[in-house]
């Protein structure tokens, strides 16, 4: 029983366990001098075994959903829908404010704060040596990623709600496969 979980295991996720290794082999390359290759290996270890410890219980959720007529993907497609009829009543500028303005911007903020004190040899001296430089980077961190991050979910706004139409427009399939035509319809 367990091997046959094992190889529908790998045989499932094989595409996803080889880009972890990839990723684990980057880190180790990355890592040469910090001896940190028990740390990277433990944590692959570790995602890995999580995985396949779920793993049973999502091919019963599987085979509930073929039962029903449904897929994995026609489930995301519907929570999907669900979220995106919310995020629709909001607005689009309550959408690219509060979610990629303030959520992002504080993400991007810490993601550009990071690379400013990789790229700047002295960056955290500098910082400390003055509080009103402190302040100044969290200022500039935080406008660039709350722009940043609007002008993200403006697109990322497009790209859903074109998604959204594709999922609940009933001729959008035939449209866009040029199966038919407005003209076929009248």
């Amino acid at each position: 029983m367990k091997a046959d979980l094992l190889k529908s295991y790998l045989k499932y996720r094989y595409k996803v366990l080889i880009f972890q290794f990839a990723i684990l082999l980057l880190l180790w390359y990355l890592n040469r001098g910090h001896n940190s290759y028990i740390f990277d290996t433990t944590f692959f270890l570790i995602l890995i075994s999580r995985e396949y410890y779920h793993f049973d219980d999502e091919q019963k959720k599987i085979k509930r959903l073929k039962a029903k007529g449904l897929t994995e993907q026609d489930l995301r497609n519907i929570e999907f829908v669900k979220k995106w009829k919310q995020y629709r009543e909001s607005g689009l500028w309550r959408y690219c404010i509060r979610d990629g303005g303030i959520i992002a911007g504080a993400g991007l903020s810490l993601v550009i704060s990071l690379i400013y004190f990789t790229i700047v040899p002295n960056g955290f001296k500098n910082i400390m040596a003055d509080p009103g430089n402190m302040f100044s980077l969290i200022g500039y961190a935080y406008i660039t990623g709350a722009v940043t991050g609007v002008i993200m979910y403006r697109i990322l706004w497009w790209y859903n709600e074109k998604r959204f139409m594709r999922l609940t427009d009933p001729f959008n399939i035939l449209f866009e496969s040029k199966q038919a035509s407005f003209n076929d319809q009248v």
